[in-house]
């Protein structure tokens, strides 16, 4: 079977790690198109994909070059469809679902596309951009053969709140693949790394740099950590707009000693495992992988109870519109409440830790002191196995068959 695939880009990302991740494993067995819309590529296709960016434009500015670029891209694409006559069109991300949906309806192809966050959150409506995203997703996404989300939650969302068909949504979760995770956990450390993790205690974060990931959160609530155990380590592995403003807020709360940004990282897995605590501050998601990444390696793990996908990932025992109390001590992670959609990079002189800064950072004294608890939260890898590359490529499989 000949699949045509369509992503805004390679450069870094969640979404795009998956990307990756799922076709190099689908073609084993199918024949590969592969585009992105931004031309600059971080991740590594398998060779036998047929893999090709639309333009020479390399990030997303929001100006009018990009939205050009876009529309380019669209007829570009829609000559490669016609082209390559592909049994079926998929997408993964906004920009390339719109574009994607298009290019099928007028060739006349299968086409999914794949809901990679919450758009409720990502577009709100108080803005042009999100007014904009919101009415494309309103009139496009119920034309997609199926629409693929990564967690039940975002499904119950389109569906109530975009009315998208029931019967169009499916949840398929992100594919991982855990051999590979363990391997790469045993590599060895650069000597500039190793001594971070000496006779210390290490917390570790992985994400961008963005509002999205709520970083200042957890460097606030880090503060109080530190001052009851003053050889405390955190790590944050990412890039993004943020940076600026986070060593800044380091700097205030004289964590310079303790706190560390240290950029991407081609091979995050050796951090993990030698952390002793991942840390998730996100004020919301779509499906965190960098939770499976973590629980693969049997760390524990502290996570706000964001939307969508940490409950449903540490805590399958319960369900996802159930209420609890916080913090709530799940079958394979820890949920603290979830932060507000607000920037705060003031030292706590100038703003001191709102509740749920504080229930944090009295989650990470707890991990430090109680050995138990460190011991309740090892068993990630049970959990982690769910979320196999092997288990979710047999869910397209049986998707691709179903639509064709």
């Amino acid at each position: 079977m000949k699949i045509q695939f369509l992503i805004n880009s390679l450069t870094s990302g969640g979404a795009e790690r998956v990307a990756v991740n799922l076709f190099n494993n689908l073609s084993k067995e199918h024949s590969i198109y592969f585009y992105t819309i931004l031309k600059d590529k971080y991740y590594k296709l398998n060779k036998n994909i047929k893999y090709e960016s639309l333009t020479i434009i390399s990030e997303n500015n929001g100006n009018i070059l990009f939205f050009i670029a876009i529309t380019i891209s669209f007829f570009i694409y829609l000559f490669k469809t016609l082209k390559n006559k592909p049994d079926l069109l998929i997408s993964f991300l906004e920009i390339s679902n719109f574009l994607n949906i298009m290019a099928g309806k007028l060739v006349k192809t299968k086409t999914i596309i794949s809901v990679r966050t919450n758009p409720l959150l990502m577009y709100p409506n108080n803005t042009l951009y999100g007014k904009y995203h919101n009415l494309l997703i309103k009139l496009l996404y119920p034309r997609a053969d199926k629409v693929i989300v990564v967690s039940k939650e975002i499904e119950n969302i389109l569906i109530k709140c975009y009315k998208i068909p029931k019967g169009n949504i499916k949840t398929i979760y992100n594919p991982h693949d855990i051999n590979l995770y363990l391997k790469l956990s045993k590599e060895p450390f650069e000597d500039v790394y190793k001594e971070l993790f000496e006779d210390s205690f290490v917390f570790i974060n992985i994400g961008r740099l963005t509002e999205a990931k709520g970083q200042w959160f957890l460097i606030r609530a880090f503060k109080k950590v530190v001052d009851n155990y003053p050889n405390t380590k955190l790590i944050i592995l990412g890039e993004g707009e943020l940076r600026g403003k986070l060593e800044e807020l380091i700097n205030k709360l004289n964590l310079q000693n303790n706190v560390y940004l240290l950029g991407l990282q081609s091979n995050p897995f050796k951090f993990l495992k030698h952390s002793h605590c991942f840390v998730f501050p996100s004020l919301w998601e779509g499906f965190p992988n960098v939770l499976v990444e973590s629980l693969s390696l049997n760390i524990p793990v502290i996570s706000t109870d964001c939307k969508t996908g940490p409950r449903e990932i540490l805590c399958p025992e319960i369900d996802i519109d159930e209420d609890i109390n916080y913090p709530y001590y799940g079958k394979y992670g820890i949920l603290t409440k979830p932060f507000p959609r607000e920037m705060i990079f003031k030292s706590l002189n100038e703003k001191p830790l709102i509740d749920e800064e504080n229930m944090l950072a009295d989650l990470m004294i707890n991990i430090i002191e109680n050995e138990e608890l460190r011991k309740r939260y090892s068993n990630g890898l049970e959990r982690a196995l769910d979320f196999n590359v092997d288990n979710i490529i047999n869910e397209w499989e049986k998707l691709f068959k179903e639509i064709l």
